[in-house]
């Protein structure tokens, strides 16, 4: 097998914390943005990024916390949710950051 590949599966754990770590950075990146320079657009930023950061934590998590009495307790309604959650809060966290980062470039347009 390839070697890169065999790091990747031996080391996923790894890669997943790197991924939240960098993550968590970008929020606060974003909010050092918004706090020490007003930028409307890192606010959008913050919040895409958070909304990434609550996906990846739950995809990493699901797998340890639903088992088959908690599908039976939530129901067919709470099942759909639970599959609809993390591709609607990786959308709307890339639309926030892409929009973050293009809100804050036309803010340094304005501004300066």
């Amino acid at each position: 097998m390839n070697l890169l590949l065999e790091v990747i599966i031996a080391n996923g754990l790894l890669f997943d914390a790197f991924g939240v770590i960098g993550l968590g950075l970008l929020a606060l990146a974003a909010l050092r943005l918004v706090r020490e320079k007003k930028s409307w657009g890192g606010s959008m930023m913050a919040y895409g990024a958070v909304a990434l950061l609550i996906a990846r934590i739950y995809v990493l998590l699901a797998p340890h916390v639903v088992d088959n009495d908690f599908l039976i307790a939530v129901g067919p309604i709470g099942i759909s949710l639970m599959m609809a959650l993390p591709p609607i809060l990786l959308t709307f966290g890339l639309a926030g950051v892409v929009w973050g980062l293009w809100g804050h470039e036309k803010w340094l347009k304005e501004k300066y």
